[in-house]
């Protein structure tokens, strides 16, 4: 849901670090019209509800379960991290970190396949 303030956070683990775009990115049709890419259809997020320039993905070379380390030079970051890392404890490690601003994902999807949505917080 469109939230202003608010980032909402998935994190996942991938082999193909070209493969984090075609996994978030929309696409267009013939027509121009957008396509919702395979994250938006796995977490069952409408893709109107949000705007492309506000999602950030980072994939790193080592898996962490460290969210600080995770999350370190996302927008936003001196918000984020501490708020984060008061409510969330990671049981296993990630490599990929997507973000979502201006949007409160309502976790009607917890996790599918590789990827796992974390939270959602304030940022302002």
């Amino acid at each position: 849901m469109e939230k202003q303030g608010w980032v909402s956070i998935w994190l996942g683990n991938i082999n193909d670090e070209d493969s984090i775009g075609e996994y978030v990115d929309l696409t267009y049709d013939e027509d121009g019209e957008s396509v919702p890419s395979q994250f938006f259809i796995d977490f069952n997020i409408d893709m109107d509800e949000t705007d492309e320039d506000t999602i950030e993905k980072a994939v790193y070379k080592n898996s962490s379960s460290n969210i600080s380390a995770l999350l370190d030079g996302c927008s936003y970051e001196e918000m984020v991290i501490p708020k984060i890392q008061k409510s969330i404890t990671l049981k296993k490690s990630y490599n990929v970190v997507i973000l979502i601003y201006n949007f409160e994902y309502k976790n009607e999807i917890s996790s599918t396949g590789a990827f796992d949505f974390i939270a959602a917080t304030n940022y302002e």
